[in-house]
């Protein structure tokens, strides 16, 4: 099957295209599963690369009617990609955002893309800019309490620590990649293989020329605990929706023997 539940639209002010295109798209390219999941904005915050909350109606609006439209040809999910972050989980009012958005505003599912944490100090931290590899292990440990909540079907390029240039494979990755390959397998959150982490190319790093992310040590890690992962898109155009990147990554997952999980709900 062709699915993809990692869907951008121009309403994150860093994609091109609206719920309507994508669909075109999707139908277009024998899509039979299309999961939407914008950068998920904040009530009391800006955080930055993600539509203003003013606008979080009016992007579910746009879902469910190409919902509406295209329900003959291609099966259309609402979601939002959002980082977890505790005071959102119960604020001083007992507010818990992520249930508001699975209940009250009606999200399909909830995909996990922690860009940003807060550590057990409270401080907070931005996954690719960290100042030493130690701290992918208090990532890893957000991470962790984050599946454990229930809230989220999919944790969008678990391997994205991996980015940051000054260091190469370590201890602290090879413990970070265990804590969160240990939450999916007991949660049942999907680890996702990102194919945009492919279409950015290769870098060179201190232990040689790779991608970003996907990396192969994190990924031969899932092959060996023997759980399924799924493939994201992570589109922020609609020519890249389906391309041959999302070709290459479910090629690669293959050539892994990880199986590739097609539908969530």
């Amino acid at each position: 099957m062709k699915t993809n539940y990692h869907t951008h639209t121009e309403h994150c002010r860093h994609a091109q295209g609206l719920p309507k295109d994508y669909a075109l798209e999707a139908e277009r390219a024998g899509l039979q599963i299309l999961g939407f999941s914008d950068h998920a904005p904040f009530e009391d915050t800006d955080y930055g690369y993600r539509m203003p909350f003013c606008e979080l109606d009016k992007y579910i609006e746009e879902v469910e009617a190409a919902k509406d439209s295209f329900s003959s040809s291609l099966k259309i999910l609402n979601s939002l990609e959002i980082e977890y972050l505790q005071k959102y989980n119960h604020d001083s009012h007992g507010k818990n955002y992520y249930e508001e958005l699975l209940t009250r505003k009606k999200m399909d599912y909830l995909l996990l893309g922690e860009h940003f944490f807060c550590d057990r100090y409270g401080k907070m931290h931005n996954i690719t800019a960290i100042e030493t590899p130690e701290i992918t292990l208090e990532y890893a440990a957000v991470c962790k309490e984050a599946m454990e909540t229930g809230f989220f079907k999919i944790m969008a390029h678990p391997d994205l620590f991996c980015i940051n240039e000054k260091w190469s494979w370590n201890d602290y990755y090879e413990k970070a990649t265990d804590i969160l390959i240990e939450a999916s397998a007991k949660t049942g959150v999907l680890l996702e293989y990102n194919a945009n982490g492919l279409r950015r190319g290769k870098k060179l790093y201190p232990d040689g020329e790779r991608f970003q992310y996907p990396h192969n040590n994190f990924w031969k890690k899932v092959k060996s605990a023997g759980i399924p992962a799924i493939v994201g898109s992570d589109c922020h155009s609609i020519d890249a929706l389906w391309d041959n990147t999302m070709e290459t990554a479910i090629q690669n997952l293959e050539s892994m023997n990880i199986k590739r999980m097609e539908e969530i709900i």
